[in-house]
């Protein structure tokens, strides 16, 4: 097996690059892909915008493609409506109500400072900043463009949030609505492994799920990655690598990627020619458990064992020294 790095040509090493090769689109919405319903999902959200509605939410797990999903709306989107995202981990109503005040009326942003919305605003700080936010959607808008809301965050949103959304939205002005909000809401794996009975619990028009990918699915998801990246390569990835990528990622987007990213890794530190099964199987195999940085038992109480057995030793020496008498 050969490490040299500078051994390998520079057109492969870019290709086996796990910074710059093949399924690294770090959100880049020209490697997006349309297949598992996602391009649906993306002209009904259009559709719905443009004849305006309630908020709208689009669930999918972690590593579904949500991110993705929102960057193509806005591009789609932008010359018809002004995008504001809402991109944080967290969420709350004093971190929701504060972000808008500054995209919309940074001049009363002050109405919740940056303290108060880690903390969490009083109710009159949040009324206030209601009222100051639907005064100036009535307003007339410079540019003639309605809002569009997405709120893209690592947990859900709360009752209370998604009710001062719903009020924005019913904001109207001549008849037209002037914010649109679109949710991405993050759900557990286990309801994602339920698709189909969560959709049935969902209102259709205003909920969109992300599924998973099919077997079907992956193997045209590796070769349109692999045709965006090098055509020549885009049948690198036979039907066998397909299927051993389904069973291991379990059609999910983030765990393709990873897996398919740490296979040319290794493809690259053996200077291969091309990605083989033998790199997926290294790929795939399980993540080695760290050692315990908790001592054992005999470890922690260490000074009591050792007095123990030594009060056995001499209880011992006693007993047979009796017994010899």
């Amino acid at each position: 097996m050969n490490y040299n790095d500078s051994s390998i040509e520079t057109g492969r090493r870019h290709y086996y690059s796990s910074s710059q090769g093949p399924f690294y689109n770090a959100n880049n919405i020209f490697m997006f892909f349309g297949g598992g319903e996602r391009g649906s999902v993306v002209e009904n959200i259009i559709q719905a915008v443009r004849t305006e509605g309630q908020v709208m939410h689009v669930h999918g797990e972690r590593g579904s493609g949500k991110t993705m999903v929102s960057l193509v709306l806005c591009d789609r989107l932008k010359q018809r409506n002004n995008i504001i995202r809402y991109d944080v981990p967290d969420i709350s109503i004093s971190l929701l109500l504060r972000h808008l005040l500054i995209e919309l009326c940074p001049q009363k942003a002050d109405l919740i400072s940056a303290d108060q919305a880690q903390r969490g605003a009083d109710q009159t700080a949040i009324d206030a900043s209601i009222a100051a936010l639907i005064e100036q959607l009535m307003a007339p808008i410079q540019t003639g463009k309605p809002y569009l809301f997405m709120v893209d965050s690592n947990t859900r949103m709360d009752t209370e949030s998604l009710h001062v959304l719903e009020r924005l939205s019913a904001v109207r002005v001549n008849n037209h609505q002037i914010m649109h909000c679109i949710v991405f809401d993050r759900i557990t794996e286990e309801e994602a492994r339920s698709y189909n009975a969560l959709r049935n619990q969902q209102r259709p028009g205003r909920h969109f799920l992300l599924r998973r990918l099919t077997l079907a699915e992956i193997n045209e998801y590796l070769r349109h990655h692999m045709i965006l990246f090098d055509f020549n390569k885009r049948d690198t990835f036979s039907r066998e690598m397909a299927y051993f990528i389904a069973d291991r990622s379990e059609g999910v987007f983030r765990a393709i990627n990873t897996l398919a990213r740490n296979a040319f890794t290794i493809a690259n530190l053996e200077d291969a020619e091309r990605l083989s099964m033998s790199h997926l199987l290294m790929a795939g195999l399980p993540p080695r458990k760290e050692p315990s940085t908790e001592s054992g038992f005999l470890m922690r109480h260490r000074g009591g064992v050792i007095a123990m057995l030594g009060s056995c030793v001499v209880a011992s020496a006693a007993a047979a020294a009796i017994l010899l008498k």
